[in-house]
């Protein structure tokens, strides 16, 4: 995953711009210190970065305590130099500031203090969630489960216990092994043997429910399929297209899912894609974009309830394409709603349910289970050099105060080649 940035626009910023979009870091843009927090309420940011020249007005220091009480978890950055160095040392003393960059701004300098601070702030939400959790599986999974070793290296065996667990709920309860097994054992029971034409006669209903469970089965074979085949790839996608060519993907996911939207008379609204990025290219790879689509489409489908309607929209922004997928927020089993601000990053760890409900209407659909899904749509698009967060929003289309929730996905556009 990339960092995602919101920049105070000031003389000694302008150099970092180009860093980040040689990069392909992702940021937006923002004049005012006065705004700062009206924008973060709006958006999820891993960095404030703030120019230290910035900072000089008597009210400034106020607003950065209300930053770093109100958004913990959203870094601020400052961009110094050695004339400003008391200034800069006293901000981070007094954890206005976790970490600076000093200019004159190099490259490789800002590469290592934002990937530096972005692995600090990873780790800081997965501690949280241990600390509010308070459950076993999920700390064993942060604390042995190294994404990059376990699963590209195949290195399970510390976290076989809870794979098998995980199994186990996905393969024997509701359709699939588990009562294709009793289905059998059914029809071993029940079929007659017809002696005179030397062969067995089986009642036309079990042989219906076999069938059906032998498609629930074959399916979730299917899906562990995909899912190896996503694990066991770590290579960064080469092949650039246009964002264009997002769009019939998302028509084409939607139509392989019109059957699942059925369930519960749901539609999903897509807007175009800004004409802005005709020159520009992102990285594309069809078959694994659409596994990724699909599974965040699907994810939305299962969480609304009937009538729902689920938006995809479209925004490009300063360097990068941004998808936004929205669908209503409900409370959760806990009491919370949505998703939680402590479940925001811890989301997309493996194994990780909101839910414990195991929907199985939905069965056939899924490409990636096993509690893998968004773990494997995180993957995929880090592969892209794209940046993935879900968190909740205000719904602003309805001006009726409820709460939506929004995944958000951040490609970032490379400009074409002459």
């Amino acid at each position: 995953m990339i960092p995602h940035s919101l920049i105070l626009e000031s003389s000694i910023s302008s150099h970092l711009i180009t860093i980040l979009d040689d990069l392909h870091y992702t940021y937006e843009r923002l004049e005012k210190l006065d705004d700062v927090l009206n924008s973060l309420k709006k958006e999820k940011f891993h960095f404030l970065i703030i120019p230290i020249d910035s900072l000089k007005e008597s009210h400034s220091q106020e607003i950065l305590e209300s930053i770093t009480y109100s958004f913990p978890n959203t870094l601020i950055l400052l961009i110094t130099n050695s004339e400003n160095w008391a200034q800069t040392a006293s901000l981070l003393k007094r954890h206005s500031a976790y970490d600076f960059l000093q200019t004159p701004l190099e490259t490789d300098h800002v590469k290592f203090t934002m990937d530096r601070s972005f692995q600090y702030l990873n780790t800081k939400l997965k501690t949280q969630f241990i600390h509010e959790a308070e459950n076993h599986l999920y700390r064993r999974v942060i604390e042995i489960f190294d994404w990059k070793k376990s699963l590209t290296h195949k290195e399970n065996q510390n976290i076989s216990a809870d794979i098998i667990h995980q199994m186990n709920i996905n393969l024997f309860q509701g359709s699939g092994i588990g009562t294709l097994m009793s289905v059998v054992s059914i029809l071993l029971s029940k079929s007659k043997w017809d002696e005179k034409n030397n062969h067995y006669t089986i009642q036309k209903p079990i042989l219906d429910l076999l069938s059906e469970n032998y498609d629930a089965a074959k399916s979730m074979f299917d899906s562990m399929s995909i899912s190896q085949t996503v694990i066991d790839d770590n290579e960064l996608i080469q092949l650039m297209e246009s964002p264009l060519k997002l769009l019939p993907i998302i028509h084409s996911e939607i139509q392989t899912l019109e059957e699942a939207l059925k369930i519960k008379s749901q539609k999903i609204n897509v807007s175009q894609i800004p004409n802005s990025v005709n020159h520009h290219e992102i990285r594309f790879d069809p078959a694994k974009i659409s596994y990724a689509l699909r599974e965040v489409l699907l994810n939305a489908i299962k969480y609304s309830k009937d009538g729902d309607e689920i938006y995809v929209i479209f925004f490009q922004k300063e360097n990068f394409l941004e998808v936004k997928v929205i669908n209503p927020a409900y409370q959760n089993e806990d009491g919370t709603v949505g998703i939680p601000e402590k479940f925001e990053s811890i989301i997309f760890e493996p194994f990780f349910r909101i839910s414990s409900v195991v929907d199985d209407s939905y069965a056939k659909f899924e490409q990636f289970r096993f509690g893998l899904g968004l773990t494997l749509v995180k993957k995929i698009l880090d592969q892209h050099q794209a940046n993935v967060q879900i968190y909740n929003i205000e719904d602003n289309l309805k001006n009726d105060n409820k709460v939506d929730v929004c995944l958000t996905i951040r490609f970032p556009l490379i400009k074409k080649e002459n």
